[in-house]
């Protein structure tokens, strides 16, 4: 009977332990992406990608292919803020 109780014992020990790691090493890692994703060197990189792509993709052709999915994209994204575009249609007209 001693063995069992030290088994249990052990058993659950470990697995409190483990637990206390994992979130410990959640929140750790929580706190370390806020705090990289609030620095000023993350937006610059952001910036420069984001011009990267702008300018990579004004530069180049597009197939026909492209030009299908981007207009499907783009409409997509019309009919969704249609009503957010005419509210600044009527705002700005006065």
């Amino acid at each position: 009977m001693d063995f069992y109780r030290k088994f249990f014992l052990i058993t659950l020990t470990i697995v409190v332990a483990v637990i206390f790691v994992v979130k410990f090493t959640l929140s750790s890692l929580e706190n370390k992406i806020m705090e990289i994703s609030k620095s000023d060197r993350f937006h610059n990189f952001i910036s420069q990608r984001f011009k990267y792509e702008l300018n990579r993709h004004s530069s180049k052709e597009l197939s026909e292919d492209e030009v299908n999915y981007y207009s499907k994209e783009f409409n997509k994204i019309l009919v969704k803020w249609k009503p957010v575009i005419d509210k600044l249609n009527i705002e700005n007209s006065k």
